[in-house]
This record gives structure tokens, C-alpha cells and sequence, in this order.
């Protein structure tokens, strides 16, 4: 909110053109807009094997092999992955990271932007850098690379060697969980959907611990009951462990090892807690095709036939949001509420922290549009991406580009 409220929201539209990057390049790759609107950039090829990065239409002295994975940052600028003599890095505005690998993917950057890491290989093991800093043990095999709010990082890594075909050897168990470099004791069959508290101090994932069992592992303490799957487990507001879990035929939430919900469904997933209470809400399946919202195992009125991709709250938890897919088009439904977007694609909605306006770029027939609360405010750019409400949430800020020209708008609402 801070940093929003330093933004400029009085100039009503300022305009950078971008489509002459192209006859100025050999070629320009796809553009990302800084969170304030102010930056616009890509990634430029200007000779062969030679890459920059071209921000507002400036581009720096030094070139590149590649360049790939760039990344707009919460303090507007830019981060991307870069090769220097087949070597890899990160560049943060323009500067280096001293460290430097044979390869790296899987770029992370906590939401107020203070830490950032991604997964390395080099001289074939594996392991996660985080500000710079490369993890002091390394790996045969990783997987799972996350990062908490807080810089914590952790991933799923190989600790047992095992030869070709071994499979008894397999079925012991060859994968640990790895917390900033260090692993657990315990090893399993299977490890995914690592998850953090909010302090980044606590961790749960789902395991497979033989063919048939599934559970869930926090910080290398299992969970007693089995199950017949696991999707992944998330930690609610006051720090519990909250989980979907198969049991008995169905999908079923699960906090701290026993039953939470009394229900049980043909699918369930992706908890979200709300953030200003004790809310838990899930996107939930009753009969095949049949996809809808539970919130505290209450589910909505509202169905749809191929999916629910996402739900949101906003801040106060008075407004729960589900992106979802009916008939073949992509829509959204508020509160139950479904509305009339019929589009061909809907990108991540932006709620205002009371939950009175909800925002979201669609797509339609290669066109973009701008939508609040159901009513098209701004259309027919060539590309548009997330906006944002003021502080005051009086003003919304449109970013987008329309027939060669990015423009930032600001517009009373």
C-alpha cells in the first residue's frame, strides 16, 4: 500500500512506443510491464548469439549469449536469467549475481521483492541459490524448488545413490526434503507440494511412502493415518496443517492428522484460508464435470462443467472469487455470482482489499479488455496485463499496449 500510494496517479495517460522495437532488433521476445506501469521491457536480440535487454526503449552496453526468464520486480525493475561464456547468472537491474552455473531455472521472487533464488545445476549436482548465495551441499537430483515469504527455501533432492534397475532400492525410499540446503532425516518413496507457513520457519509437503500410502510430513514428522492420495497441504492463519487427502473413495480436508470437514467429495483442492478470518475455502467436485466452491464445507450454488483453475479472497475476506471454465469459455464467479464474460481467456483477477470491486483482463477473439465488476471499462488492446486499484480505490491503473504503443492509463472508476 505504501508504495502504491507513491505512484503516480494524477497523469491520465503516458505513452512509450514499442512497436518500432521491432525494425530496431532482429527480433523482440514478449514485453513485461513494471507493477507501477512506469517500465516497460523485453528481451532484444541485436546481432548473432547477442542479447539486452530493452527497457523504455534503452537498452545497456552489455550483451549477453542468452537471456531468458525476465521478471518484473515489486520495486519496478527488472530481474532475468543471462549466459557469459556458457556460464549462467542473474542479473537484478542491470547488475550480476557473483555467482555463476552451468545452468539455472525456476526463478522465485518473494511478493515485497527482499529475496529471490532459483534451482542450479552444476558439474552435474544440483541445488538452489538464494541472494546470491549458492546452497552449501548440492545434489545428484532435484525437484520442488520453492520459496517462503520470508527467503526459506527448500526442494525434494535425491540423498541415496541407486543403480540402474535397482528397484527394491527404490521402494526404500530415495528422496529427502532439503531446507535451505539441509536435509530431513526421514526418506520416501515420493515427495511434492512443499508449502510454508507464513514465517517460513515450518513446512509440510505430501509423501508417498510405498506403492498404495500417501500423507503428509511436517517438518520430518509424518502424519499417523494413510490415505489413498494427497494434494498438497497448506498451513491456515493461526498455523496449522491443512490437507486433502483421499480416504475411503473420497476427498476429504484433513487439519493436523484428523478429519476437518465432515464431508466428503469426488475432488477437492487448492485451500485457500481467508485472510482477515477463520474461512477455509476449496475448490470442490460432487459428480464428474460438476465443479464448484466449498467455504467451510458449505459448497455453492454455482457449477460449472470443466473447471475451476483458482479462487481469491480479497483482503477483508468479504469477496471470494473463482476463475473458472463453462461451455467451452472462460468466466468468473463472485460470491456465487457467476458473471457473463464469455471469454476465450481470463488472466488472475485484481480485488479491492473490501471486496467491492473486482477487476480482470480477458481475452476475446485475440483482444484484450479490461473488466470491473462485470462491465467492460477498456477494450481492444493487443496486450494488457493485471491492473490496480489506487489506494483510495477511486482510480485504476490500465496497462497495455494498443496498435504499437504501450500506454499507461489511469482512469476514475
Amino acid at each position: 500500500m505504501e508504495k502504491k500510494q507513491s505512484w503516480d496517479w494524477n497523469t491520465d495517460l503516458k505513452e512509450i512506443p514499442v512497436g518500432e522495437w521491432k525494425a530496431r532488433f532482429n527480433w523482440v521476445e514478449e514485453l513485461n510491464i513494471s507493477p507501477d506501469g512506469e517500465n516497460i521491457a523485453s528481451v532484444v536480440n541485436v546481432d548473432e548469439a547477442a542479447f539486452k535487454i530493452c527497457v523504455n526503449g534503452h537498452v545497456g552496453d552489455t550483451e549477453y549469449e542468452k537471456i531468458w526468464s525476465l521478471k518484473s520486480l515489486p520495486d519496478n525493475g527488472f530481474a532475468a536469467f543471462v549466459c557469459a561464456d556458457e556460464e549462467w547468472t542473474l542479473i537484478v537491474n542491470g547488475q550480476e549475481w557473483s555467482s555463476w552455473f552451468d545452468f539455472i531455472w525456476d526463478l522465485h521472487i518473494t511478493p515485497d521483492g527482499k529475496h529471490m533464488g532459483f534451482a542450479f545445476q552444476k558439474e552435474g549436482e544440483y541445488g538452489m541459490a538464494i541472494d546470491g548465495l549458492p546452497w552449501n551441499r548440492v545434489y545428484s537430483n532435484m525437484a520442488g524448488m520453492t520459496l517462503s515469504n520470508t527467503g526459506t527455501s527448500a526442494a525434494v533432492v535425491q540423498v541415496v545413490p541407486m543403480k540402474a534397475a535397482d528397484v527394491d532400492g527404490f521402494k526404500q525410499g530415495l528422496f529427502s526434503v532439503a531446507v535451505n540446503g539441509n536435509t530431513f532425516h526421514n526418506t520416501f518413496l515420493n515427495i511434492w507440494d512443499i508449502s510454508f507457513d507464513r514465517a517460513g520457519q515450518n513446512l509440510a509437503a505430501g509423501i508417498r511412502l510405498d506403492r498404495e500410502a500417501y500423507t503428509i510430513v511436517k517438518n520430518d514428522v509424518i502424519w499417523d493415518r494413510k490415505f489413498q492420495g494427497v494434494w498438497k497441504p497448506i498451513f491456515s492463519n493461526s498455523g496449522n496443517v491443512l490437507a486433502p487427502v483421499r480416504d475411503a473413495g473420497k476427498w476429504k480436508l484433513f487439519m493436523d492428522n484428523e478429519p476437518f470437514w465432515k464431508k466428503g467429495y469426488d475432488q477437492l483442492w487448492k485451500i485457500t484460508p481467508s485472510p482477515a478470518n477463520n474461512d477455509v475455502a476449496t475448490i470442490v467436485a460432487n459428480h464428474f464435470g460438476k465443479w464448484s466452491v466449498a467455504v467451510n464445507d458449505k459448497v455453492w450454488k454455482m457449477t460449472c462443467d470443466t473447471m475451476i483453475s483458482d479462487i481469491l479472497y480479497s483482503d477483508n475476506g468479504s469477496c471470494l472469487v473463482a476463475v473458472l471454465k463453462d461451455k467451452g469459455l472462460w468466466n468468473l464467479a463472485v460470491n456465487q455470482t457467476p458473471w457473463n464474460l464469455s471469454a476465450d481467456k481470463v488472466f488472475t483477477p485484481c480485488i479491492s482489499p473490501d471486496g467491492y470491486l473486482v477487476a480482470v483482463v480477458v481475452e476475446k477473439k485475440g483482444k484484450f479488455h479490461l473488466v470491473v465488476n462485470n462491465k467492460i471499462i477498456a477494450g481492444n488492446y493487443d496486450l494488457m496485463t493485471t491492473p490496480v486499484f489506487s489506494p483510495d480505490q477511486s482510480k485504476i491503473l490500465i496497462k497495455g499496449v494498443e496498435k504499437g504503443v504501450y500506454k499507461r492509463r489511469v482512469i476514475s472508476i
